[in-house]
């Protein structure tokens, strides 16, 4: 799997800073998504990326560091998403804002799949980086989403589940889903980056969000 991230170079601008960020974080994506943060090695990350190993270790003094600011730069987008359309309103009525701000939630799951696949991986197994997910990432995304899921418990929703089962049920399916794009189309002939597929996946995740506890 590296020695396909090695193949695709990305070349970029020689004295452009911003730039050379920019090209590394995206090559970067690439191999730990790849290969896990355990394999991936520097020295393959900026074969990547275009640039040499000392050049790399100029931007990100540890592979730690190079790790967290990945995340950091592709992984706003979801929680960004929330901020913006969840109102002061929004419990009123709980079941049109699930319907207004979860699907435009879940795209971004499908949206970047290499980063999805990252945060697979890591939310999996216990470790520093898990910890540093949960608390940057997890937790304020539940913050947001959890009152939601509670005022929809209380209105008769999500199959009769707990806010917190329904809510991680949810994260779950996304994260699995969108995040094993290879093995989607390897197992099933699917194309997970067609549009109308994601849609479709989309509205089965949240299907169980949605659904009364009389439709039992």
């Amino acid at each position: 799997m590296i020695r396909n991230a090695k193949n695709q170079i990305l070349k970029p601008a020689r004295y452009d800073g911003e730039e050379n960020r920019r090209v590394v974080l995206e090559a970067a994506l690439r191999v730990f998504s790849e290969v896990g943060f355990a394999a991936a090695s520097t020295r393959a990350i900026a074969a990547a990326a275009g640039i040499e190993q000392g050049h790399l270790a100029y931007y990100f003094p540890t592979k730690l560091m190079l790790w967290r600011q990945v995340v950091e730069a592709f992984a706003r987008k979801g929680e960004a998403h929330l901020r913006e359309h969840l109102s002061g309103d929004s419990l009123v009525d709980a079941v049109a804002t699930a319907q207004r701000v979860l699907p435009g939630f879940l795209r971004t799951f499908a949206e970047e799949p290499r980063l999805t696949r990252l945060m697979l991986q890591e939310f999996s197994i216990m470790s520093e980086r898990h910890e540093w997910l949960v608390d940057t990432f997890g937790r304020p995304v539940w913050e947001l989403l959890g009152p939601l899921f509670e005022a929809l418990a209380e209105q008769g929703r999500l199959a009769g589940a707990g806010p917190e089962v329904a809510y991680f049920s949810l994260i779950g399916s996304a994260l699995i889903t969108f995040g094993n794009a290879e093995l989607l189309r390897s197992m099933t002939g699917a194309e997970p980056s067609d549009e109308a597929w994601i849609e479709r996946a989309i509205s089965h995740m949240i299907g169980p969000v949605l659904m009364p506890v009389a439709s039992l």
